[in-house]
């Protein structure tokens, strides 16, 4: 089974994306049988294949952080208490995202006391958004249980994701799997970019290049919001929120990633991700 993190992001899709902490380069492919019916184009369904395969996992990010050596810091994350303060699809959806981005990263450092806290608000936003199976007190109890291995956490976490998966696409909302990883990979960049205090050099370069990798995902989000944007209004107001953030990625490119490219980065980010908490 290929992994996916987002929502521990897209748990990202966080997991899921973090639902989906765990997600390498390869997703899971989405079920040949099930057939979506709320795209506004006939190719959605060959970009949500794209968005599952090509959008970085944020834990990838994470674990290049924890390689640097670079100190765990709890404090710029979502509050770990707040998931029933979002109501409607979008909120709860995007921050799914953010929760499970969240947890991925605290799960890297070995702080699973607290990406149990993030587990649980990702399955109250999960139980909001309908997505009940994939979150039930069996799965919660396997976590805590898993929290002194990091391959049974992995399997854990990708069973989550599967889950959620298969219930929102045999549901026919895509578009909400979308926000999700979209949640997901905002929270990675933001985490990544608050970081890195450095400029690229010998010893920080794989991370430089864990950020362009997920810098360059942007595209294949950015189409697949805009098949959805006709027929879903979330999913056209949050390509407008993220245009500045998409149009700056555009830009860089893997060679010249500068610190002050990481800076800009930062500060764009950060503004969108305040209007999204």
């Amino acid at each position: 089974m290929k992994k996916n993190l987002l929502v521990f992001g897209s748990l990202t899709l966080a997991v899921m994306t973090g639902v989906i902490g765990c997600k390498s380069n390869d997703g899971p492919a989405m079920p040949q049988d099930e057939v979506i019916k709320d795209s506004t184009k006939s190719g959605t369904l060959s970009n949500l294949n794209l968005i599952l395969s090509n959008i970085p996992a944020p834990s990838a990010i994470s674990k290049e952080l924890v390689k640097e050596g670079i100190q765990v810091n709890s404090s710029i994350l979502n509050t770990p208490d707040k998931a029933s303060s979002y109501s409607g699809n979008f909120a709860q959806a995007i921050n799914m995202g953010i929760y499970g981005a969240d947890m991925g990263y605290l799960a890297s450092y070995n702080q699973m006391q607290q990406a149990t806290s993030y587990l649980i608000q990702v399955g109250k936003l999960a139980q909001g958004l309908g997505i009940t199976s994939a979150y039930d007190q069996k799965l919660m109890d396997q976590f805590k249980s898993a929290t002194t291995n990091k391959d049974s956490i992995d399997i854990v976490i990708q069973t989550a994701f599967d889950r959620a998966q298969k219930e929102l696409y045999s549901n026919k909302r895509a578009s909400t799997s979308t926000i999700i990883f979209a949640g997901g990979w905002i929270e990675g960049l933001y985490i990544a970019t608050n970081l890195v205090k450095d400029e690229k050099n010998d010893k920080n370069k794989d991370l430089y290049s864990r950020i362009w990798s997920h810098v360059y995902a942007f595209s294949y989000l950015q189409k697949v919001l805009t098949d959805y944007k006709a027929s879903n209004p979330d999913c056209a107001n949050l390509l407008t929120q993220l245009q500045p953030l998409f149009d700056a990625s555009s830009k860089l490119s893997d060679g010249g990633l500068s610190l002050n490219d990481v800076q800009n980065l930062k500060q764009i980010v950060t503004g969108i991700r305040s209007k999204l908490i």
